[in-house]
Protein backbone atom coordinates (compact mmCIF):
# COMPACT_ATOMS: atom_id res chain seq x y z
CA UNK A 1 0.00 0.00 0.00
CA UNK A 2 1.46 3.40 -0.98
CA UNK A 3 2.43 5.89 1.70
CA UNK A 4 -0.57 8.16 2.46
CA UNK A 5 1.64 11.23 2.91
CA UNK A 6 3.22 10.65 -0.52
CA UNK A 7 -0.24 10.25 -2.07
CA UNK A 8 -1.39 13.53 -0.51
CA UNK A 9 1.75 15.28 -1.74
CA UNK A 10 1.21 13.94 -5.28
CA UNK A 11 -2.47 14.99 -5.21
CA UNK A 12 -1.44 18.46 -4.10
CA UNK A 13 1.09 18.67 -6.94
CA UNK A 14 -1.60 17.64 -9.45
CA UNK A 15 -3.90 20.38 -8.17
CA UNK A 16 -1.04 22.88 -8.24
CA UNK A 17 -0.15 21.80 -11.79
CA UNK A 18 -3.73 22.39 -12.93
CA UNK A 19 -3.81 25.88 -11.46
CA UNK A 20 -0.35 26.90 -12.64
CA UNK A 21 -0.98 25.53 -16.13
CA UNK A 22 -4.25 27.48 -16.31
CA UNK A 23 -2.47 30.73 -15.40
CA UNK A 24 0.43 30.04 -17.77
CA UNK A 25 -1.97 29.25 -20.62
CA UNK A 26 -3.87 32.48 -20.00
CA UNK A 27 -0.66 34.49 -20.05
CA UNK A 28 0.57 32.81 -23.23
CA UNK A 29 -2.77 33.31 -25.00
CA UNK A 30 -3.14 36.94 -23.87
CA UNK A 31 -0.08 37.93 -25.90
CA UNK A 32 -1.06 35.94 -28.98
CA UNK A 33 -2.64 37.39 -32.12
CA UNK A 34 -5.87 35.51 -31.48
CA UNK A 35 -7.35 36.96 -28.28
CA UNK A 36 -10.35 34.59 -28.37
CA UNK A 37 -8.16 31.48 -28.50
CA UNK A 38 -9.44 28.69 -26.25
CA UNK A 39 -8.14 25.31 -25.34
CA UNK A 40 -8.91 22.82 -28.07
CA UNK A 41 -10.62 20.70 -25.46
CA UNK A 42 -13.17 23.35 -24.52
CA UNK A 43 -16.10 24.95 -26.33
CA UNK A 44 -15.36 25.66 -29.96
CA UNK A 45 -12.32 23.39 -29.92
CA UNK A 46 -14.35 20.38 -28.81
CA UNK A 47 -16.67 20.94 -31.75
CA UNK A 48 -13.76 21.14 -34.21
CA UNK A 49 -12.22 17.95 -32.85
CA UNK A 50 -15.56 16.09 -32.92
CA UNK A 51 -16.18 17.17 -36.51
CA UNK A 52 -12.65 16.21 -37.54
CA UNK A 53 -13.54 12.64 -36.54
CA UNK A 54 -17.10 12.59 -37.85
CA UNK A 55 -17.87 15.49 -40.18
CA UNK A 56 -21.45 16.36 -41.05
CA UNK A 57 -23.08 15.98 -37.65
CA UNK A 58 -26.30 17.72 -36.78
CA UNK A 59 -26.13 20.52 -34.27
CA UNK A 60 -28.29 18.45 -31.92
CA UNK A 61 -26.00 15.44 -32.27
CA UNK A 62 -22.96 17.61 -31.51
CA UNK A 63 -24.62 18.87 -28.34
CA UNK A 64 -25.45 15.34 -27.22
CA UNK A 65 -22.03 13.86 -28.00
CA UNK A 66 -20.14 16.69 -26.31
CA UNK A 67 -22.50 17.07 -23.36
CA UNK A 68 -23.23 20.70 -24.22
CA UNK A 69 -26.55 22.52 -24.05
CA UNK A 70 -28.31 23.26 -27.34
CA UNK A 71 -27.81 26.99 -26.68
CA UNK A 72 -24.07 26.66 -26.04
CA UNK A 73 -23.64 24.50 -29.11
CA UNK A 74 -25.51 27.02 -31.27
CA UNK A 75 -23.35 29.88 -29.94
CA UNK A 76 -20.10 27.97 -30.51
CA UNK A 77 -21.16 26.90 -34.01
CA UNK A 78 -22.16 30.47 -34.94
CA UNK A 79 -18.76 31.76 -33.79
CA UNK A 80 -17.03 29.04 -35.81
CA UNK A 81 -19.12 29.98 -38.89
CA UNK A 82 -18.03 33.62 -38.50
CA UNK A 83 -14.40 32.46 -38.36
CA UNK A 84 -14.98 30.37 -41.52
CA UNK A 85 -14.05 27.16 -39.69
CA UNK A 86 -17.41 25.40 -40.17
CA UNK A 87 -20.47 25.67 -42.38
CA UNK A 88 -24.13 25.17 -41.53
CA UNK A 89 -26.62 23.69 -43.96
CA UNK A 90 -30.11 22.26 -43.75
CA UNK A 91 -30.33 18.49 -43.99
CA UNK A 92 -31.64 17.15 -47.28
CA UNK A 93 -33.39 14.34 -45.37
CA UNK A 94 -34.98 16.48 -42.66
CA UNK A 95 -35.14 20.25 -43.21
CA UNK A 96 -35.56 20.78 -39.45
CA UNK A 97 -31.99 19.57 -38.85
CA UNK A 98 -28.91 21.74 -39.31
CA UNK A 99 -25.79 19.88 -40.45
CA UNK A 100 -22.40 21.23 -39.40
CA UNK A 101 -19.35 20.61 -41.58
CA UNK A 102 -15.70 21.59 -41.27
CA UNK A 103 -14.22 23.92 -43.84
CA UNK A 104 -10.67 23.26 -45.03
CA UNK A 105 -9.50 25.93 -42.57
CA UNK A 106 -11.41 24.27 -39.73
CA UNK A 107 -9.95 20.86 -40.50
CA UNK A 108 -6.45 22.33 -40.67
CA UNK A 109 -6.89 24.13 -37.33
CA UNK A 110 -8.24 21.01 -35.59
CA UNK A 111 -5.32 18.96 -36.90
CA UNK A 112 -2.67 21.56 -36.08
CA UNK A 113 -3.91 22.34 -32.58
CA UNK A 114 -4.50 18.76 -31.49
CA UNK A 115 -1.02 17.71 -32.60
CA UNK A 116 0.89 20.31 -30.57
CA UNK A 117 2.99 19.12 -27.68
CA UNK A 118 2.63 21.38 -24.62
CA UNK A 119 5.79 23.42 -24.04
CA UNK A 120 5.93 22.54 -20.35
CA UNK A 121 6.95 18.99 -21.35
CA UNK A 122 10.23 20.34 -22.79
CA UNK A 123 11.77 20.42 -19.30
CA UNK A 124 11.57 16.62 -18.98
CA UNK A 125 14.24 14.17 -20.13
CA UNK A 126 13.34 11.13 -22.23
CA UNK A 127 13.48 8.95 -19.11
CA UNK A 128 11.20 11.34 -17.21
CA UNK A 129 8.77 11.45 -20.15
CA UNK A 130 8.64 7.63 -20.12
CA UNK A 131 7.97 7.66 -16.38
CA UNK A 132 5.28 10.34 -16.69
CA UNK A 133 3.61 8.46 -19.54
CA UNK A 134 3.60 5.25 -17.53
CA UNK A 135 2.19 6.97 -14.44
CA UNK A 136 -0.52 8.83 -16.38
CA UNK A 137 -1.46 5.64 -18.23
CA UNK A 138 -1.93 3.87 -14.91
CA UNK A 139 -4.00 6.75 -13.48
CA UNK A 140 -6.08 7.07 -16.66
CA UNK A 141 -6.76 3.32 -16.73
CA UNK A 142 -8.03 3.49 -13.17
CA UNK A 143 -10.24 6.48 -14.03
CA UNK A 144 -11.55 4.75 -17.19
CA UNK A 145 -12.46 1.71 -15.09
CA UNK A 146 -14.27 3.92 -12.59
CA UNK A 147 -16.17 5.68 -15.38
CA UNK A 148 -17.02 2.44 -17.18
CA UNK A 149 -18.35 0.91 -13.96
CA UNK A 150 -20.61 3.90 -13.33
CA UNK A 151 -24.34 3.62 -14.02
CA UNK A 152 -24.57 7.27 -15.09
CA UNK A 153 -24.22 8.36 -18.74
CA UNK A 154 -21.16 10.55 -19.01
CA UNK A 155 -19.36 12.88 -21.37
CA UNK A 156 -16.72 10.15 -21.53
CA UNK A 157 -19.16 7.73 -23.12
CA UNK A 158 -20.15 10.39 -25.64
CA UNK A 159 -16.63 11.38 -26.63
CA UNK A 160 -14.58 8.22 -26.01
CA UNK A 161 -14.12 7.57 -29.74
CA UNK A 162 -12.76 11.08 -30.32
CA UNK A 163 -10.21 10.61 -27.56
CA UNK A 164 -9.10 7.19 -28.76
CA UNK A 165 -8.99 7.83 -32.50
CA UNK A 166 -7.84 11.40 -32.79
CA UNK A 167 -5.93 12.82 -29.87
CA UNK A 168 -3.88 9.71 -29.03
CA UNK A 169 -2.95 9.18 -32.71
CA UNK A 170 -1.08 12.47 -32.81
CA UNK A 171 1.29 11.48 -30.06
CA UNK A 172 1.95 7.83 -30.93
Amino acid sequence: MPNLLKQKNAAGKLIEFGMVRHVADNIAHRDSDNVERQSMFQGQGKILIALSQNDGLSQKELATRLDLTAQSTAEFVNKLVKKNLVTKEKSTKDRRMTIIRLTDSGRKMATTESSKVPEFLNVLSDEELDQLTSILTKINSSLYDEINNSDQPTLFEKSQQVIKDHIRDWFL
